[in-house]
């Protein structure tokens, strides 16, 4: 199957695509790694330092995407679930996959400015994990920087507070010219992304509320 990041969902992609035997690794920096959230504009990752507060927990993560891609002869989708342990302060976001008898299958840093992805199953040469930090970045990272950054790139992005949670609820949605790319929404220790563009969605639990 040929990956056209401008055309494809690919943090399913990544999540799902353990097909592979021989282990893999692959270093780059986070400065070369565009993500393009349209097909005419990109981000590059927030440094780790935009993080405040941290997460050190064990999470569950499912998610959806349309294997078709808005393609009418295959709209079949496809579904992942898997325990992830989450790391994100301002120093690092690290995400570790855990396999169905808990044994790490892959590994994602961002650190130093650098990312850096292992796994054992995947074919990491042929991934783009930066597509997966920045979703991440924009459920976990606070607001400002976030808007700051997609704004800078020519997006809209928006965010909602509600009173509960101790304020931690928010939705957050990241416009062009008006169009719905993606909405996040956080109630409680439950967090849905939705890409509308991209034809995909995942669901994470927190550790805790």
């Amino acid at each position: 199957m040929k990956l056209d990041l401008k055309k494809l969902a690919f943090v399913p992609v990544l999540l799902c695509g353990m097909f592979f035997s021989s282990c893999h690794h692959a270093l780059v920096k986070s400065d070369s790694t565009p993500v393009y959230y349209s097909d005419s504009k990109f981000v590059n990752l927030l440094p780790t330092k935009a993080m405040s507060g941290s997460i050190d927990e064990v999470q569950h993560m499912e998610g959806v995407f349309n294997n078709g891609a808005g393609s009418e002869t295959d709209a079949s989708p496809t579904s992942f679930s898997s325990d992830v342990w989450v790391r994100a302060n301002d120093s690092i976001l690290s995400v570790v996959l855990f396999g169905s008898f808990g044994t790490t299958v892959a590994e994602l840093t961002f650190a130093h400015d650098s990312i850096h992805f292992s796994s054992s199953v995947m074919d990491v040469e042929k991934m783009k994990a930066e597509y997966v930090l920045a979703d991440l970045q924009a459920c976990y990272y606070p607001f400002e920087p976030l808007q700051q950054n997609f704004e800078k790139a020519g997006f809209a992005f928006s965010e909602k507070r509600s009173g509960a949670n101790d304020g931690a609820d928010f939705d957050r949605v990241l416009t062009e010219n008006g169009k719905t790319i993606f909405r996040i929404n956080r109630t409680g220790n439950e967090i849905n992304f939705v890409n509308e563009l991209r034809q995909y969605q995942y669901h994470i639990t927190l550790g805790s509320p």
